[in-house]
């Protein structure tokens, strides 16, 4: 009896350690592919973790644009390409989107979602076929990830989503600063300013009532109307506010800051030709010791002073 035990036992190990040996594809075991959403950091491979880096190397198929095929390609191999999966999603007969007209526009939100699904058949196609399918998404995937656009698509148990930097750590990074603790921050901002106004950035509400607080807020894509950002911005913080702009994070020769304040740095970035690949920074953290000045307050506080 003991010697069948051990002999269970033993095949249960060795059928666990063979699972483990397949990872990260399941197809083996469960006759299909999965889809694997790789966050890979904001500049190519230097940003990217292990798992991403291994993950990539383990796919049967590839969807990627040129330059992350570029990037990556030491990973990716000879790996068939499937398709560019942001040609035509940002863009309609090669035009972007704020440069459309009302009509080219009407015709774009439904061109988009029908591209979008002739692809999501094909990535469905191959999982059916047992292959896996990976999908290289910059940065962080659940923080502004276009992959959403897809992995939505799909049931939730046939996508795997291989978390990455985002361009948010990598901007930190550069600036050198603790964002919280800071000084009397409460909390940090993680939003862009359609999500915070709308796209026509008129509304302020939300920005009045976030305004009454210490905070440390970070940007994405807002440098596209910077001159009508940081007017609403004039409105609701004081002309002092220190400001910064890190130009493409991550990236050893091309990153770089931009430092201005709320009064100022509208102008400045206006006159900078960059008008993407910037995460905008405000909040007081950018002045001073913002670490050891939110320590003494929260010591001060603790023992009643």
């Amino acid at each position: 009896m003991n010697k069948t035990r051990r002999l269970v036992f033993l095949l249960v190990v060795v059928v666990a350690v063979a699972g483990s040996l397949c990872w990260p594809s399941q197809a083996t075991a469960w006759g299909r592919g999965h889809l694997y959403v790789i966050g890979t950091g904001p500049a190519g491979p230097g940003t990217a973790t292990l798992q991403a880096l291994n993950t990539i190397k383990q796919m049967d198929v590839i969807t990627a644009p040129d330059k992350h095929v570029k990037l990556f390609a030491k990973y990716v191999g000879n790996k068939p390409i499937l398709f560019d999966p942001w040609t035509g999603i940002w863009d309609y007969k090669g035009k972007m989107q704020d440069e459309l007209s009302k009509e080219e526009f009407a015709l774009f939100k439904v061109e988009r979602f029908r591209i979008r699904d002739e692809r999501v058949k094909k990535i469905k196609g191959l999982l059916d076929e047992g292959k896996d399918v990976g999908l290289l998404d910059y940065g962080n995937p659940c923080l502004y990830g276009p992959s959403h656009w897809y992995a939505e698509q799909f049931d939730q148990e046939d996508v795997v989503i291989i978390p990455g930097m985002g361009c948010d750590a990598a901007a930190m990074a550069a600036l050198g600063k603790s964002t919280i603790p800071a000084h009397d921050a409460r909390f940090v901002i993680q939003s862009a300013p359609f999500s915070l106004m709308g796209w026509s950035m008129k509304e302020r509400q939300l920005l009045k009532d976030l305004a009454k607080y210490e905070s440390t807020m970070v940007l994405y894509m807002a440098l596209w109307k910077p001159q009508k950002l940081f007017a609403a911005l004039q409105e609701v913080l004081p002309p002092d506010m220190p400001c910064a702009v890190v130009y493409w994070a991550g990236y050893p020769d091309r990153e770089r800051i931009l430092r201005g304040t709320v009064a100022d740095m509208g102008e400045k970035l206006a006159k900078d030709k960059e008008r993407f690949m910037g995460v905008l920074f405000v909040g007081r953290f950018l002045q001073g010791k913002p670490y050891e000045s939110a320590m003494k307050r929260i010591q001060n506080v603790e023992i009643g002073k």
